[in-house]
């Protein structure tokens, strides 16, 4: 198959995507999901008309025909029986508190002068109705609260308490797995032996899943062998929704990824983009579950992982803008493109500003630890003078 575009490679992912099985979480357990219907409100917020601060609740009649207005009860948040004030009567209220019949403001403590128990207000520019939250001013029973497809934050958690909702239907997470190859990699805190390198990939993909509040079910690590690559891979794939896959993938003749997965019918939907780092990516499923197989270079998989991982499981988990991390900002000095590949560049983007950093080879992830954004450059080979627009994905 030849090279495919970025552009492609976005397209085939979409059409792929669908949205997990329906479960119903308690509100705390459901923060992180997305909604898998519509909530609407099941009674009026506020319940009834309550005092929106500390004060004094009388008859704004009253105090325009300068009434006496002498405290007669005092009412606090929760109490539900209330007196029915007369003519001139005031009730000592406190922030929340429901508004007894007979009052139809409230005048702030700050601003009364209180004289054994007659109130002078010193307050002249308030009107009826003041400092009163009424009833269904915020939501009545039936609006809609949030539509299908809303990210439970936990804004959107304190909102539903309020209504008396304790469980919400929303999508469930996709089950990941990682398999990682390589005879080279050896486990961080041993000791290297000559020819090895420490193995990163496994915990830098744990890590941007736990970003997206996905725990991997398991990881693997098997060696450059085709029997043990194509058991693993068998494995991981009857546990798993999505499989990410690092290493092994190119064609060198200890690569066995690909061919392992055409021998398990995993079927093919791309292989090898035009772009850099990570042309040789491959993106696969069998019946309803789907495998990423990603480069082995640290920076070609994180690179990866953010572009086309991400979007993908974002999906899966029910957002529906998953390709709209997209911004631009203004190239901080010049840069020279010397390709005709899609670029993606660890960046720094500030106050409007993005800054290609150094060390952009895949093999190097100094870059990566500064970077908070992948700048994309697409196009013919150029050159970009400091201040162009260009795009740039947040990471």
């Amino acid at each position: 198959m030849e090279y495919i575009t970025v552009t492609e490679v976005r397209n085939i992912i979409q059409k792929e995507i669908f949205q997990m099985e329906v479960i119903e979480q308690s509100l705390i357990d459901a923060q992180y999901h997305y909604s898998a219907e519509p909530v609407y409100a099941p009674i009026d917020v506020p319940s009834f008309d309550n005092s929106a601060m500390d004060g004094y609740a009388f008859a704004y009649q009253d105090y325009e025909d300068k009434k006496e207005l002498r405290v007669c009860y005092t009412i606090q948040a929760g109490d539900t029986e209330l007196p029915v004030l007369k003519s001139g009567e005031v009730a000592r209220i406190f922030t929340g508190a429901m508004i007894p019949q007979g009052a139809d403001t409230v005048v702030m403590q700050e601003k009364v002068k209180k004289e054994n128990a007659i109130i002078f207000i010193e307050e002249h520019s308030f009107s009826k109705g003041q400092n009163i939250r009424l009833k269904g001013s915020q939501s009545q029973k039936g609006d809609l609260l949030i539509p299908e497809n809303t990210l439970i934050t936990s804004g959107v958690i304190g909102m539903l308490a309020g209504f008396g909702i304790d469980h919400i239907k929303v999508f469930s997470y996709p089950k990941v797995g990682i398999i990682v190859t390589g005879n080279e990699l050896a486990e961080a805190g041993k000791p290297l032996k000559t020819g090895q390198i420490y193995e990163s990939n496994s915990l830098a993909l744990q890590s941007v899943l736990k970003d997206l509040h996905i725990q991997s079910l398991q990881t693997i690590k098997v060696s450059d062998k085709k029997k043990s690559t194509s058991e693993a891979i068998k494995t991981m794939m009857e546990k798993v929704d999505v499989l990410l896959i690092t290493g092994g993938i190119s064609v060198g003749d200890y690569d066995f990824v690909k061919e392992s997965l055409q021998e398990l019918e995993v079927n093919q939907l791309f292989y090898k983009i035009q772009q850099k780092p990570g042309k040789p990516l491959f993106f696969g499923k069998k019946e309803n579950r789907f495998v990423f197989a990603l480069p082995g270079n640290p920076a070609s998989v994180l690179t990866c992982f953010y572009q086309y991982v991400k979007p993908f499981l974002e999906g899966l988990k029910g957002r529906t803008d998953f390709f709209q991390d997209k911004s631009t900002a203004c190239l901080s000095s010049d840069f020279d493109k010397k390709n005709d590949l899609t670029n993606f560049l660890k960046g720094r983007a500030e106050n409007g500003e993005v800054t290609i950093l150094s060390s952009q080879e895949s093999y190097k992830m100094d870059s990566f630890a500064q970077a908070n954004c992948l700048v994309e450059i697409s196009g013919e080979k150029r050159k970009i003078s400091q201040g162009e627009k260009i795009a740039l994905w947040k990471i």
